[in-house]
């Protein structure tokens, strides 16, 4: 290769080296959490598979109000000051959320004790799932930790680490407990909390450290002209509630459906839902890796970099999420299949809610951009109409139509979300998209 070759080639690395290094991640998770689905499944039966997805489900939208959105807001944080040099006030900040998050997680622990027994029995009638709640609870704070440690390596600019930390670890360790012959359902429900702890212990090995974090130059202008950031707190609690409610409008589906459909169904439904949900490991993949960089380009003001930025990220999801999603609604029963006997009766609610996939698949990372640019409380206001649908179609859709119903659910409220986040875009930052 020509010395002439070499800066070119080495440009090409620095800027998609990372994408491939976070798709290798994601591909371990996507291999990992299919095996891991793929044998609670077989192993635990269509009933205790349903109350084993649905602990996830619960201990998931826990350890989102635990975290009650510091872990965005500290991705901003941190990479928009390092952006201009500001290394005490970037650490001041992962310090802040690091505290709030283990004060909520524990807030959240201590609730879903308490209400173990009277959900379990009152509100989805399964006196059966008191004690997996119960057990399921000691998840709640690992969990929320390995997120937050994820999210703070991705605002220091160690994107791949993140996502090995946050998204690929965890089912792996939690796999390989299952392999090597844990195969009852509490058994499972413990190896969540531990994968999740190992998980967010090698993430806290990984932040950066005193001389090691490394100092980046910006024009002395840009650096006096920057206005400072909002108190941490300010920038999260837009971002909690709309963590909060993307997490809520994914378990909503399957919370209703449990309300109202047998422990089969549910069963069923929780493995199709969670395979469509596999695309959010290409979109979450690339938008990990261009959240620090959409907060620093912005931060120094350089639109046409952030409207590249942009652009690529929709380019790489498209073309890393459209295989798969075509396997999911062309094939959708001999796929359910190899999960389990009995899992292909949710084949068509795999259809449909792929359907809504494939346009989050074409329109991605958009919410990530308005987070990451200060426009919080507009994202604030979409995810509020996301939920005011979700609610009113609910309560209709899946009474009456029962698994399909909530399948229909689903995909209304992605669909929604990416359209709505990229009108805003279009809307608030012509020049970004």
């Amino acid at each position: 290769m020509s010395k002439a070759r070499l800066p070119e080639l080495r440009r090409l690395i620095a800027v998609y080296g990372p994408y491939a290094g976070g798709l290798v991640a994601r591909g371990v998770e996507l291999v990992a959490k299919l095996g891991l689905y793929m044998l609670a499944a077989r192993i635990l039966g269509a009933h205790e598979a349903g109350l084993y997805f649905l602990c996830m489900t619960w201990m998931g939208l826990a350890a989102t109000l635990a975290r009650a959105g510091f872990e965005k807001a500290s991705v901003r944080h941190i990479a928009g000051d390092l952006a201009i040099g500001r290394l005490a006030e970037a650490r001041s900040a992962m310090l802040t959320g690091f505290g709030w998050t283990a004060l909520g997680s524990v807030a959240a622990t201590l609730a879903t004790l308490a209400l173990a027994v009277p959900a379990s029995r009152h509100v989805f009638d399964d006196p059966d799932l008191v004690r997996p709640l119960t057990i399921g609870a000691a998840s709640i704070v690992p969990q929320a930790m390995c997120v937050y440690v994820a999210n703070v390596l991705f605002g220091y600019g160690r994107s791949v680490a993140g996502q090995w930390v946050q998204n690929a670890a965890w089912p792996s360790f939690a796999l390989a407990a299952m392999l090597a012959g844990v195969q009852s359902l509490d058994g499972m429900l413990y190896t969540l909390a531990a994968a999740n702890l190992a998980s967010a212990l090698i993430g806290l090995a990984l932040i950066p450290r005193g001389r090691s974090v490394q100092r980046r130059s910006a024009d002395p202008e840009t650096v006096a002209a920057a206005q400072a950031l909002p108190a941490l707190w300010r920038t999260a609690l837009p971002l909690g509630i709309v963590e909060v409610v993307q997490v809520s409008l994914n378990s909503v589906p399957l919370l209703l459906l449990a309300v109202f459909a047998s422990p089969t169904d549910v069963g069923a439904f929780s493995v199709a839902s969670r395979l469509s949900m596999l695309i959010w490991v290409v979109i979450i993949s690339i938008g990990a890796i261009c959240a620090p960089r959409f907060a620093s380009l912005h931060r120094l003001g350089d639109w046409e970099g952030l409207r590249a930025q942009n652009r690529r990220a929709r380019l790489l999801v498209a073309l890393c999420g459209l295989p798969p999603l075509a396997v999911m609604m062309f094939f959708p029963a001999p796929l359910l299949a190899l999960i389990g006997p009995g899992f292909e009766i949710a084949a068509a609610a795999l259809v449909i809610m792929s359907l809504g996939q494939l346009v989050n698949c074409l329109l991605p990372c958009q919410d990530i951009m308005l987070a990451m640019t200060g426009h919080g409380g507009m994202l604030r206001w979409l995810n509020a109409a996301q939920l005011a649908v979700c609610a009113l179609a609910g309560a209709v859709l899946v009474p009456l139509f029962g698994m399909n119903g909530a399948a229909v659910l689903s995909a209304l409220v992605i669909l929604q979300g990416a359209v709505g986040t990229a009108l805003a875009v279009r809307h608030v930052l012509p020049r970004a998209f």
